[in-house]
């Protein structure tokens, strides 16, 4: 899973970047070339996990993460550089956009004044014109092909002429209503109006506290106190935290999100001594989630032995028990893998 973050220059997004993966990247106030790209990996904090490590007491246990990707920031009116900064994002799953809601005369601004949702619209509009671009040369291109008497994928235009009425109608394609056969003849295209979208709101610690941006349905972060939390040793978090009337860090508030809109669900293995959570679509089937662990795996599927997390906490992770008790089960591999669900994959290769 890969998530991008983008925003115009100087809205803060390496703060959050840098609060998200614990990292140290400068955030001096200066236009950063539009080729520089920080990578970095979330890790995804689950208390049922470190529950049923405590349980099974493994040697190692192996959190789920995301790869996080951090853009040179967006000029407006300036078409050149921006696109060399969109085509890092083309291959997120989700993308974040950083909105500036923070006064400081130090950090100049492209804009004459702070107003999130004025930059959300200009964001939209700014990827929504790069999706309509897309759209009508790739129109253009099939109907050449067709006129020289190739053959084309008359599926594929079919869609793409819907979508492309949806763009010239000022709609982000995710607001289209797109079914899953529609969607694989398209998503090959990257549509970057199509991709799922959180938006966060970058403030200051005193309009943080003020609560002025809690109508907005953006997510309100204080990015430089985030930044100085995630450099914190773990178990000063959390009363830091509530010092500062914070419920939680940042990272794992994003990352909730981001699995909300991916609609993403956790499952967990115990194997060869580690406990280790996986993350797939919801409405998984057992061999496909088979797969992500490997493909022999999948390939050689006999059965899944499945028991609910909760269910193995009511016996103390006691898989004999159990079985006696009835609530380990074995599922084909039509099963729909549930959110907390603890799998041992039965293969044979």
């Amino acid at each position: 899973m890969k998530i991008a973050l983008i925003g115009f220059s100087n809205s803060g997004k390496t703060t959050l970047f840098n609060a998200i993966t614990h990292q140290k990247i400068d955030t001096s106030p200066s236009i950063t070339p539009p080729d520089v790209i920080h990578k970095g990996i979330i890790q995804v904090e689950d208390s049922r996990l470190k529950n049923i490590s405590e349980l099974v007491k493994p040697k190692k246990t192996t959190f789920a993460t995301v790869e996080c990707i951090d853009t040179a920031g967006l000029l407006k009116n300036n078409p050149v550089h921006n696109s060399k900064i969109i085509k890092n994002i083309t291959e997120a799953d989700a993308l974040i956009y950083v909105l500036r809601g923070f006064e400081d005369l130090s950090i100049p601004y492209q804009f004459d004044s702070i107003d999130p949702l004025r930059d959300f619209s200009e964001l939209e509009y700014e990827f929504l014109i790069i999706d309509l671009d897309l759209v009508t040369k790739r129109i253009e291109r099939m109907d050449e092909q067709k006129k020289k008497g190739q053959k084309i994928n008359e599926r594929e235009r079919e869609v793409l002429i819907f979508l492309q009425e949806h763009l010239e109608n000022g709609k982000p394609l995710r607001t289209a209503q797109i079914s899953d056969e529609q969607f694989i003849e398209i998503r090959h295209l990257n549509f970057l109006t199509l991709k799922p979208l959180l938006a966060v709101t970058n403030v200051d610690e005193k309009t943080f506290n003020s609560g002025k941006y809690k109508d907005l349905d953006f997510i309100t972060i204080c990015g430089s106190l985030e930044s100085e939390i995630s450099q914190l040793p773990y178990d000063e978090v959390y009363n830091f935290l509530d010092a500062m009337g914070v419920d939680e860090p940042v990272s794992k508030k994003i990352i909730k999100k981001v699995y909300e809109i991916l609609n993403y669900i956790t499952f967990f293995t115990i194997i060869s001594q580690e406990v280790r959570a996986w993350s797939i679509h919801k409405g998984t089937k057992a061999v496909e989630a088979a797969g992500k662990i490997h493909s022999d795996i999948q390939r050689g599927f006999i059965k899944a032995e499945v028991i609910s997390y909760e269910d193995f906490l009511s016996v103390q992770g006691d898989l004999g028990l159990a079985k006696q008790k009835g609530i380990l089960r074995l599922e084909g591999k039509e099963y729909e893998v549930k959110d907390g669900d603890i799998i041992t994959f039965r293969f044979k290769v």
